[in-house]
């Protein structure tokens, strides 16, 4: 029989508890695993690398040309240098979070890897909503552009809708005292929807939206399909449970901000609680989650909140 490798408890029966305490790494390997890409920080904003300091010194607002026009030359004349302009200088501190989850010896004498699976499941879900919530929280410098009638409302135009947010990040610019011009414009292009899956059955049905699939292909209508594209005017979508239900986050992603970590995400092995056999006087032992990251929004209006969308 080929050999079975076993890394969670959900990798075969013969699994125990007690296999968990044998090899500590086993629960970290499996939070690890449940982890990677789950954060939606990561799906909207650029990895601005490690920072042991904690502390993120930017600029919000640069604009995207120089601070000078491009001179015409004459023969022998001077090319001159000219520099980036800088926005308004900020600085953003990491926070430090963590939580650790507990296996008991009761646990392993009456095998209750239910138990210790619905702990890890539920450490997992917990880290995912305070790394959310703290992305959420950062998104509220972001401006907002009420729609006229609400999605879940005959009449509704959410494909208007989008394409006006879509134009207005497009427009966004410098003001003079910021260092902007008259033709000069962030040179922002949308292309990402941040919804809440509350919001998906309201817009696949939609009319708005079903009219787009008539003719030949009325075969991918979202009523026949049951789902939504995986686009919608060119933005991808992207789903979170922490997003309001009755808005939406329309941005470029990567540009509108960064984060940063001072401690990377990390797990401990399982490790006694106490001193002395059977983990100490409490008869536990222990694996803890850690991650210190700083989040920030430099170009707050690469995006934009869509509000209103359901009827309160």
């Amino acid at each position: 029989m080929a050999p079975r490798t076993i890394v969670s408890g959900s990798d075969g029966a013969a699994l125990t508890v007690a296999d968990f305490l044998a090899n500590p790494l086993l629960i970290p390997t499996k939070l690890k695993k449940l982890l990677e890409n789950q954060f939606i920080a990561e799906s909207l904003l650029r990895n601005a690398g490690a920072n042991t300091s904690g502390v993120f010194a930017y600029h919000e607002g640069d604009p995207a040309f120089l601070a000078d026009d491009i001179d015409e030359l004459a023969e022998f004349g001077e090319i001159t240098v000219s520099n980036a302009a800088r926005g308004i200088p900020k600085v953003v501190f990491s926070t430090k979070r963590g939580k650790g989850i507990r296996v008991t010896l009761d646990m392993i004498r009456k095998n209750q890897i239910d138990d210790v699976n619905k702990q890890i499941t539920a450490l997992k879900n917990t880290f995912i909503r305070a790394n959310d919530r703290a992305a959420k929280a950062i998104f509220n410098s972001v401006p907002s552009f009420p729609v006229s009638t609400a999605w879940d409302v005959a009449n509704s135009r959410p494909r208007r809708d989008i394409a006006d947010a879509i134009f207005e990040i497009s427009q966004a610019a410098p003001t003079a005292e910021q260092g902007g011009s008259e033709d000069e414009g962030y040179e922002f292009a949308a292309d990402t929807i941040v919804l809440n899956p509350a919001l998906l059955p309201i817009l696949m049905d939609n009319d708005d939206l079903l009219k787009v699939y008539r003719g030949n292909i009325a075969d991918q209508n979202i009523a026949y399909v049951g789902a939504l594209p995986e686009t919608i005017h060119n933005l991808q979508i992207i789903v979170s449970r922490a997003w309001p239900a009755d808005r939406a986050l329309i941005l470029e992603r990567g540009t509108i901000g960064f984060y940063g970590d001072a401690r990377p995400l990390t797990f401990t092995e399982l490790y006694p609680e106490g001193n002395g056999p059977n983990g100490g006087p409490r008869e536990t032992w222990r694996s803890d989650a850690t991650q210190e990251r700083g989040l920030a929004l430099d170009q707050p209006q690469a995006g934009l909140w869509l509000t209103g969308l359901v009827t309160p």
